[in-house]
This record gives C-alpha cells, sequence and structure tokens, in this order.
C-alpha cells in the first residue's frame, strides 16, 4: 500500500474524465483492500476500487469506499470485474467474507455489485436483484451491517465454486454471464488479472502476516 503514487492515480482518472469523489482526500491508508487498473495501450490507471475490511469473525464483511473508473459503457463490467478480482483474491487469502456491502447512495458501484451479484450461484442481495421478494436472513444481515446501501450476501456459497464464478467474470467479458436464466454450467476460462495489493495484517489479529 505504501507504494501506490496516489496522486498519480487520481490524477490519471480525473485526467480521463472520472467524477472526482471524496476519497480524492480521505485518508486512504485507511483501505484494506485496494485493486487499480491499468489502459493497456496507455499504461494510465484506469480504475480504483478500495474496501475496508469491517466486523469480526465469523460475520467479517467488507465496505466499497471508493470507486472511480473512467467513464463510457464499459464503466459497469470494469467495477464488477475489479469486485471479482479482489474477491477472489481475499476468499484465497484469508477465507469467504460474510457479505460485500456499497455505501448508501452510492450509485457508481451498487450497479456492479448487484451485476455481480446476478452472475454467483447462490448469492442473494438485499435489496433484492430481483422482483421484490425478501430474504429475510439476508435482510437481517443488512440491518447488522448498517451500512445503508446494497449488501451481496454471501454466506450461502461454497468457497470453491465462488471462485469458479468470479474467475469467469474476471477479465469483464462484454457479454453478462447471468447466471440465475442459464440451464446449462459455465466454462471457466482463465482471464487476465488486473492489478491487486493488499494491505498486510497485522500478526496480532490473524497470528499471521500476508
Amino acid at each position: 500500500m505504501a507504494g501506490i503514487d496516489w496522486p498519480a492515480v487520481l490524477d490519471d482518472l480525473i485526467d480521463a474524465g472520472a467524477p472526482p469523489t471524496s476519497c480524492r482526500w480521505r485518508d486512504l491508508d485507511g483501505l484494506t483492500h485496494v485493486v487499480l487498473a491499468a489502459d493497456s495501450v496507455t499504461g494510465r490507471y484506469a480504475g480504483l476500487l478500495g474496501l475496508i475490511e469491517r466486523g469480526t469473525a465469523p460475520e467479517t464483511w467488507l465496505m466499497i469506499e471508493a470507486a472511480m473508473v473512467r467513464p463510457g459503457e464499459k464503466g459497469i463490467l470494469l467495477r464488477r470485474a475489479m469486485l471479482a478480482h479482489v474477491l477472489a483474491r481475499i476468499v484465497c487469502l484469508d477465507g469467504k467474507p460474510a457479505a460485500l456491502a456499497a455505501p448508501a447512495g452510492d450509485r457508481s458501484i451498487e450497479p456492479a455489485l448487484r451485476d455481480l451479484g446476478l452472475n454467483i450461484r447462490l448469492v442473494e442481495m438485499h435489496p433484492p436483484a430481483d422482483g421484490n421478494v425478501i430474504v429475510f436472513d439476508t435482510a437481517s444481515l443488512a440491518r447488522r451491517i448498517g451500512a445503508g446501501g446494497a449488501i451481496l450476501d454471501l454466506r450461502a456459497v461454497a468457497e470453491g465454486p465462488l471462485l469458479r464464478d468470479l474467475r469467469a467474470l474476471h477479465g469483464g467479458r462484454p457479454e453478462r454471464v447471468k447466471l440465475r436464466a442459464r440451464t446449462r454450467p459455465v466454462t471457466v476460462k482463465p482471464a487476465r488479472s488486473a492489478g491487486a495489493t493488499r494491505r498486510p495484517r497485522k500478526a496480532t489479529r490473524t497470528g499471521r502476516s500476508g
């Protein structure tokens, strides 16, 4: 985390047309997980995703604190790919969190979070993504979290199937998988990984550092 050139990241994104947000002045050192996406042609930064781990075991969850991408038709796909990337890394390094949460009123990340949920088996959204059927267990989790925005409840899905679905989305394919509408299994293909940086954990908290 200490090696990230935050002024360069934010300057590239704002120069490319990404709307400036409060994360420009926020203490970014508080983020526990960061994904940076770069343009493969120009090398300039094209996306920023920052999360903070909250809660306590066994109900650790992740708040999406910062999300900036270049404008355009692929904005939601890029956000979704960054979410899939960071979630896959967290599952591999630390185990599956209980949920991903978007802050209240953040219209930039909630569509990508909902799109991610539609492409992962057995997860639930609150408020619900499809129709008006509320899952009470997920609604109860949302109340305990108290984030105020949409949450993606990951408790019902096992880590293996979750990783397979995330790897299918990792490269930000132009077509959405829509697993809930499919009857055939999804073929998982390797995708290029966006850069990701994880803040080391304190040994007093986890008993190990990563």
